[in-house]
């Protein structure tokens, strides 16, 4: 009997040591997309609604949106923005803002680069300086077309990747990535051959 309750407390003992080592380089991608659940929602929800409105939208039709908080520790950050039609070299500047705490007030992370007709991330590498806006639910903003007020744009998705967490595809209609299946197998490998050890120890 003392070696079933040996075999099972290394079991569980085992798990916890798998989640600490796993929390630690877990990788985690939030997206928000037109499946999100926010007022105000002007993310394209599909691709053949992607030249319409209020998708399809110009200069006076700036707008933002709020990931939500991302707890535990992470040691890098990157901000993803999935945009449609930005001619970037033509002249077409999209400006992406994030909101700083410290100096309450929008800081400019730079413009949506791109092609004309594509769907295509653009990456915003976020410094340790914004890990405390990320905890708490980093807040974006854009400002369509400040070159010039003939410019359009409609965006897909934005997703904030934490510690090299994979992106979703820049297309319309994607879901938020979750942890990969057979992470999920190692990390209750453990008390799995714990209880087995215990089912064989009972035929016995």
């Amino acid at each position: 009997m003392k070696t079933h309750k040996l075999k099972l407390l290394i079991g569980i003992l085992g798990v916890f040591a798998a989640q600490s080592t796993f929390a630690a380089t877990m990788k985690i991608t939030d997206t928000i997309d037109a499946n999100s659940s926010f007022e105000n929602n002007y993310f394209v929800p599909d691709d053949s609604l992607k030249y319409t409105q209020p998708y399809y939208r110009g200069w006076n039709k700036d707008w933002g949106w709020q990931h939500n908080p991302i707890e535990g520790n992470f040691t890098s950050a990157n901000l993803n923005i999935s945009a449609f039609d930005v001619d970037f070299s033509k002249g077409e500047v999209d400006e992406i803002y994030a909101w700083n705490n410290q100096s309450s007030d929008w800081e400019l992370l730079g413009s949506l680069a791109g092609a004309d007709d594509i769907f295509s991330f653009t990456n915003f590498s976020l410094g340790s300086s914004w890990f405390d806006e990320i905890k708490e639910g980093l807040k974006v903003t854009m400002d369509i077309a400040t070159q010039s007020k003939y410019w359009v744009v409609t965006l897909a998705k934005s997703s904030l990747s934490i510690d090299g967490g994979e992106l979703p595809p820049p297309i319309p209609e994607v879901e938020m990535s979750e942890i990969p299946i057979p992470a999920a197998i190692w990390l209750f490998a453990p008390v799995l051959a714990g209880f087995m050890g215990l089912r064989r120890q009972a035929k016995q």
